[in-house]
């Protein structure tokens, strides 16, 4: 396996795929700094180590999208080849690190005041996250089937 140029395989449905989980990795990053938005309810209650998990669950769950997307991206691109079932596995994990991630966001801003912009930016980051975990399913999958033909 080799050092080629593959720019054709970021227009293949695995390397959108990565491309639409980075670019909302991103957007879920910029919220979580720019509004400095928490996973857990403690933190915006007052209280200290109680809820410490939830927080770290949240931001590892984030970070976790890109060390997963973008090295399969920089293989695709550069190797032309990917391990299927380790990637599906890869992408597996991802799913269901977003779908925790996005759902401590949602739990903790859902019955707080809506009006606030902070609030609707924690609401967006949890909903993007749920998305991302579709779309790392639909990745996971995707790549089981390439993995059993």
């Amino acid at each position: 396996m080799g050092l080629t140029l593959n720019i054709r395989s970021l227009c293949s449905l695995p390397g959108i795929l990565k491309i639409i989980q980075i670019i909302l990795a991103l957007i879920a990053i910029a919220l979580l700094r720019r509004y400095n938005l928490e996973f857990d309810r403690g933190s915006l209650l007052g209280a200290n180590d109680d809820y410490r998990d939830r927080q770290l669950t949240g931001t590892i769950a984030i970070g976790a999208s890109l060390l997963i997307s973008i090295p399969l991206l920089v293989g695709y691109v550069f190797f032309d080849a990917a391990s299927s079932l380790l990637e599906a596995l890869f992408c597996f994990t991802a799913c269901t690190m977003n779908i925790a991630g996005g759902a401590l966001a949602i739990e903790t801003y859902k019955d707080l005041n809506h009006k606030d912009e902070a609030v609707q930016a924690g609401l967006g980051m949890g909903s993007m996250m749920i998305l991302n975990a579709l779309a790392y399913l639909i990745d996971g999958v995707t790549g089981s089937i390439r993995s059993s033909k």
